[in-house]
């Protein structure tokens, strides 16, 4: 036998040996796959068929455009339902759907309470259903509009009652938690808003004081303040020049005063002079009772009189006496105003230095007025979208859920699959069986013909040996066939 005329192989085996093999194992691997369907038809129709009762509801947006009037309630629809269900499925409302529809009967007294709840969490399905079912949306997310709530049980009107209630339960559920939120939301709203308010108030308090405190120095009143000093400093100077003339014409007069001839006295004024000389004279020589000074003192009574009834002679130094006198008086009151104007000045240079801090804390309070301001806006236009999302909820027109398609009596159950459960028992008895087959022969090796001696030597056998065997038939035809030998042999 050349290499060309070698038969076909397949990993060492020739084909026709792998026929050979499933032929030697055709009675496992044919009882296998009739006890495997034998099996799995007895689990089939001996698990109690559960029935399925779903009901599709539509989450419905709010009447009015969100583009008038924007929901202050921003939870995604996701959220929204996930919310819901934790709700519904808590604890108490489960117990009550047990307790009311009687389920789990046979389980009560085997199984704990935490045990019938979670079964009953398993058996109820909730699945959102997307506008695009498949199509991912710009966000990356399918854009969920409405869902799916079922209900599994053996009893279909069991199962028809409960999602009925689950259904109802969902629906009031979310009304009431959009209400609760529009109402907190508005609530926390105006808190928050009247927060702002109290706050720009104690700010405008807090600005009037900084004015007041430096008022003449603020950013709007700093040109003004300049241009006054300067106006003011003008006033000095022009002062000063004033002074400065009236001192000098002064001077003028003093020494025109002092340059004129004073006129020359009366007879009467010179015998009055003479008896003042000779009285004093005497008294410093004798006593006030002495003759001579009594008569010195007569003397000086009669010129005196006669001096008086004399007219006084003109004085030509009053009128410039006078003049200089009047240029004092205005010289000491323009020290006064000077003064008045030097500490003005002073003033004016004390608020000019505190400009720049009077700026800068003004700004302050302008900057933080103008943030608390915007924010107070902001809140505010949030607070009226609240009250109107408030409204809408309580008319019932806000967003909510609605039942699309309610839950309809089952009649096909949904578990269990009888036929792919007896599919899959058939496949797994003659795997079963072909698995063995395959691992005896990979373990044992058996010698069946030339290609097992070629595989096992690596060389072609010189010769083969036929032998002429029939095999015994089994079951009914191998029976019939052996009464047919005997029969024949006697």
């Amino acid at each position: 036998m050349t290499e060309h005329d070698a038969p076909e192989r397949l990993d060492g085996f020739e084909l026709r040996d792998l026929v050979s093999i499933l032929f030697r194992w055709r009675l496992w691997l044919i009882g296998g796959v009739g006890i495997g369907t034998v099996i799995a038809a007895i689990v089939a129709f001996a698990t109690q068929p559960v029935y399925r009762a779903t009901a599709s509801l539509l989450i419905e947006s709010q009447d009015i455009p969100t583009t008038i009037i924007a929901s202050p309630l921003n939870d995604g629809v996701e959220d929204r339902v996930a919310k819901v269900r934790e709700q519904v499925l808590s604890r108490a409302n489960l117990a009550r759907l047990i307790s009311q529809n009687n389920l789990y009967a046979s389980r009560r007294g085997i199984d704990s309470a935490d045990k019938l709840l979670a079964m009953l969490r398993r058996d109820i399905a909730v699945d959102l259903v997307g506008a695009n079912e498949g199509n991912v949306s710009q966000q990356g997310k399918n854009s969920t509009i409405a869902f799916t709530l079922s209900f599994s049980s053996p009893d279909p009107a069991a199962a028809l009652r409960v999602t009925n209630q689950l259904t109802s339960m969902f629906v009031s559920e979310n009304d009431r938690l959009r209400s609760q939120q529009a109402r907190g939301a508005a609530l926390f709203l105006v808190r928050r808003a009247d927060e702002l308010r109290d706050r720009l108030v104690a700010l405008e308090v807090k600005r009037r004081s900084i004015e007041a405190r430096y008022n003449g120095a603020l950013p709007d009143q700093l040109a003004l303040s300049q241009q006054s000093t300067s106006a003011l400093r003008a006033e000095v100077s022009r002062l000063d020049a004033e002074t400065q003339g009236i001192a000098q014409q002064n001077g003028l007069l003093v020494v025109r005063q002092q340059q004129s001839t004073p006129p020359l006295p009366s007879s009467a004024r010179t015998e009055l002079a003479q008896a003042e000389a000779r009285y004093d004279r005497l008294r410093a020589t004798y006593s006030d009772s002495h003759p001579d000074v009594q008569a010195a003192r007569a003397a000086l009574l009669l010129a005196r009189q006669a001096a008086d009834r004399e007219p006084a002679p003109p004085d030509i130094g009053a009128p410039i006496r006078a003049e200089v006198s009047a240029g004092n008086s205005r010289i000491a009151g323009l020290a006064s105003r000077r003064a008045q104007l030097v500490s003005a000045i002073g003033h004016a240079d004390r608020l000019i230095a505190m400009a720049p801090q009077a700026g800068y804390e003004l700004n302050n309070i302008e900057r933080e007025y103008d943030n608390l301001k915007q924010q107070y806006q902001t809140i505010r236009e949030k607070q009226l979208d609240a009250q109107v999302a408030v409204n809408l909820q309580a008319e019932g027109k806000g967003e909510r859920f609605s039942v699309v398609d309610r839950a309809t009596y089952p009649i096909e159950p949904v578990s269990p699959h009888r036929l792919k459960i007896i599919l899959t028992g058939a496949a797994l008895g003659i795997a079963v069986p072909f698995a063995l087959m395959v691992l005896w022969e990979l373990s044992q090796q058996p010698v069946h013909g030339a290609a097992a001696i070629r595989r096992l030597t690596g060389e072609d056998p010189m010769a083969m040996i036929m032998t002429m065997k029939r095999e015994p038939r089994l079951g009914f035809l191998g029976w019939v066939q052996s009464r047919r030998s005997r029969h024949a042999a006697s």
